[in-house]
């Protein structure tokens, strides 16, 4: 029973200490929510959000107050034909003002002022999107890297087991006087050259993994182990089926929408001012000390229309509405030329796609050749047929065309996440 007890501690202890096993939905998932750059996007937003709460705002009436306090040093009062002089004001004045002020008529900049701050809203959720996407991507990239150095090492450990047992072998037919010293050797710096190529790869991978730490904002020499991707083809569609998806999802083709539609609203912004601005108000005055409360507290109110129009002001207000419309020409041009290049990028992915997953299917053959000729290889030096080179010759190249099917496959896998990023539909939701 003590033993037991003694054992049960001793797993939880080592078990407290085991790596973290991360797949790559939770290495994305810790990277939206610890990277810096995206909290800094967030932030935006609600600056966004707050802009456009504010301009919706601009519509409703308005309640303010005022305090005013005037003290007359020399009021002495107006003389009339001899008569003692006459105050029409204390020489203390106290006025408390309450005013409302409501917009009616502005020429359509207050809506149009919340129409942009809506769009900048909306634009400033789409960039938050496409950093998103930038961010998912750089991650993937750094998980399939560490799977493909990690294959490396598996193939670089496998290397050096097949040259022991070659090494075996040798040795034995060193002792039946079948083979000279010189196999023994070549053999020897063949494996001493396959530890050192281990020793640098698990290197690779610890740099590898610092990176990844890196974009999940996580101390450098975290540890962690991660799940391998199923080998597997992705669905074929047609060039046009991803331009055309580019075309309609990307989030850049949605922000500059989204601006062209901001610097249009501009325009009206500025052609508002060739019509009249026209305010209702409302004022409530509490006061004591003026003509009509001397001597008591009271109250009176007014009320009318503020109304005012820019009769002339040398062209300016011409000129800002040329201004906008050429910036609105600008982002239309600027406009073209991303939808080109979005094209372009696509259209290279693409094409890496396909060539990505043709060069898997040929290095799978090559696999198949290079096993075959170690089989046959190690088959004929024990039988005094082929030389010890012939032999290490074949190890090697197994190796090298496993390698090549891991870059390759790897290079396949992120092929298709480029393509996915050029096309718009790298995206996080939620399960």
């Amino acid at each position: 029973m003590k033993k037991n007890i003694f054992l049960f501690f001793i797993f939880i202890l080592f078990s407290g200490f085991a790596e973290e096993k991360l797949n790559l939905r939770e290495c994305i998932r810790i990277a939206i929510e610890n990277n810096l750059k995206l909290k800094a996007v967030q932030n935006k937003i609600e600056v966004a959000y707050y802009q456009k709460e504010i301009a919706q705002k601009y519509k409703l009436p308005t309640l303010s107050t005022s305090f005013n306090y005037t003290y007359l040093g020399d009021n002495e009062g107006v003389i009339f034909n001899g008569f003692p002089p006459m105050k029409f004001t204390e020489d203390n004045i106290f006025v408390l003002k309450f005013t409302i002020n409501y917009p009616l008529y502005t020429g359509g900049k207050i809506e149009k002022s919340y129409q942009i701050a809506k769009e900048n809203y909306e634009k400033s959720k789409i960039d938050f999107e496409n950093e998103i996407a930038n961010l998912i991507f750089d991650v993937e990239k750094a998980y399939y890297n560490i799977l493909k150095i990690k294959k490396f090492l598996e193939t670089g450990l496998k290397y050096k087991e097949n040259l022991e047992k070659h090494l075996s072998d040798a040795k034995k037919l060193f002792n039946e006087g079948l083979v000279t010293k010189l196999d023994i050797l070549k053999t020897e710096v063949a494996l001493k050259n396959a530890e050192t190529r281990i020793i640098e790869t698990e290197n690779y991978l610890k740099i590898a993994k610092s990176n990844l730490n890196f974009i999940l904002n996580r101390p450098l020499e975290y540890e962690f182990e991660i799940e391998d991707i199923l080998e597997k083809l992705e669905e074929k569609k047609d060039y046009n089926w991803w331009k055309e998806t580019a075309l309609r999802e990307r989030g850049e083709i949605k922000s500059m929408e989204k601006l062209i539609s901001i610097y249009r609203k501009n325009i009206d912004i500025e052609k508002s001012n060739l019509y009249p601005q026209i305010f209702l108000f409302l004022n409530y005055n509490i006061e004591k000390g003026s003509q009509t409360s001397i001597g008591n507290w009271d109250t009176n109110w007014n009320t009318g229309f503020l109304f005012s129009f820019n009769i002339w002001d040398w062209g300016q207000t011409k000129d800002k509405i040329k201004k906008a419309e050429k910036e609105k020409e600008e982002i239309e041009k600027q406009f073209d030329l991303i939808k080109n290049s979005i094209e372009i990028e696509v259209k290279n992915a693409y094409l890496n796609f396909l060539s990505a997953e043709s060069k898997i299917e040929e290095n799978k053959k090559q696999i198949e050749l290079a096993e075959e000729n170690l089989r046959i290889a190690n088959l004929l030096y024990n039988q005094g047929l082929a030389t010890n080179t012939d032999v290490i010759d074949a190890i090697t190249m197994l190796t090298e065309a496993k390698n090549n099917y891991y870059s390759f496959l790897y290079e396949y896998k992120m092929s298709y996440i480029q393509l996915l990023k050029a096309s718009g539909l790298l995206k996080w939701e939620e399960k």
